[in-house]
């Protein structure tokens, strides 16, 4: 399944209310649609400075990790209704012992897509291989940087060694498993712009999937420079560039607009009401991890993915956005950001 056609074409539709209604009639036909963002354990090898992780109060609470009884519940729970499966989504999945289990118990409940955002700093070509055969479709790669300079100095305690081996592990395994997809997401910020220009010496054909994401403030993070000045300033220069490589080459690049960076600095008060396209956008997209009280949210051992759609009113919401009487034509520039898709 070639989830980024469905995400581009789910894009290209502008109507919130057209997508409500599409995303009701999947919810009512109990047809696949939704995502789940599992995070298994709270935790993190390394210590990137634009991440949460960074800071030591917000790092001593995040802990917390589940069981295999609570992963086959809620697998047996939500399993069955996925389109896809996230691991990895604030920490890093491969300090999970049991994460091929995860995803041969996914692949066994039928999700379509499976895919496992990673730091790469712990995959040898042995793990990743296992994890590709057990039924893992896609790898996205967090980078910071292409450059060992830039990329230590952001990501604190990986080893640039360590990622271009990674790459190197990954061009073996895709020989073996052609299909098998990688993504590289880029947080780009004033720092490391620049090194956007040696993506093709490093990464090149070897990604099927770059996303180029502005930074943005999503908690207290050592590093504190939010100013996009300088990405603005070399969007053409060297964001465009890439995208162009890209599209040349065959990659999927969803990147942000020039309007999208600027709106994150111009006049932006930091309480701006995402719009309605923006609300409905988030539908599909369920967030899962062994923080305390995780089971207030979703008891797997009781509930399934459509008691926890009746007790808060997923249906009722969709036909509010459907029926919605405001004005949907506001133009998507906002701190949550429609990223194209080329």
């Amino acid at each position: 399944m070639n989830i980024y056609r469905l995400l581009r074409a789910y894009t290209l539709c502008s109507n919130p209310r057209i997508k409500a209604i599409g995303l009701l009639v999947l919810h009512l036909l109990h047809i696949r649609y939704t995502c789940l963002y599992l995070d298994p354990a709270l935790g993190c090898n390394i210590r990137c400075k634009m991440c949460y992780f960074s800071d030591e109060q917000i790092r001593h609470k995040m802990h917390g990790s589940f069981t295999m009884d609570d992963i086959h519940a809620i697998a047996k729970s939500l399993f069955p209704y996925l389109l896809k499966l996230q691991l990895g989504c604030g920490a890093e999945p491969t300090i999970y012992p049991n994460l091929k289990d995860i995803i041969i118990l996914g692949k066994q409940y039928g999700v379509k897509y499976i895919s496992m955002t990673t730091n790469g700093n712990l995959l040898s070509e042995s793990k990743l291989r296992e994890l590709v055969q057990s039924g893992l479709d896609e790898i996205t790669v967090s980078l910071h940087g292409m450059t060992q300079s830039t990329y230590e100095y952001l990501m604190q305690g990986a080893s640039f060694d360590k990622f271009k081996g990674l790459i190197e592990s990954i061009k073996v395994v895709k020989k073996d498993f052609p299909k098998f997809k990688v993504r590289i997401n880029y947080t780009v910020n004033e720092d490391n712009i620049d090194d956007l220009k040696y993506f093709d010496k490093l990464i090149g054909t070897t990604a099927d999937i770059l996303q180029i994401r502005p930074i943005q403030k999503i908690g207290d993070s050592v590093y504190n420079n939010f100013c996009m000045k300088g990405v603005i300033d070399k969007y053409e220069e060297c964001l465009l560039n890439v995208v162009n490589y890209c599209h040349k080459n065959g990659i999927t690049c969803l990147y942000p607009s020039l309007d999208n960076i600027k709106a994150l600095t111009d006049g932006y008060d930091g309480n701006q009401t995402d719009n309605t396209n923006q609300l409905v956008n988030l539908i599909p997209h369920f967030y899962l991890s062994p923080h305390t009280g995780w089971k207030e949210k979703i008891d797997p051992y009781k509930d399934n993915f459509y008691d926890y759609s009746r007790k808060t009113k997923r249906t009722k919401q969709m036909l509010k956005y459907i029926f919605s009487t405001k004005n949907n034509s506001k133009p998507d520039v906002t701190k949550s950001l429609n990223y194209n898709i080329k």
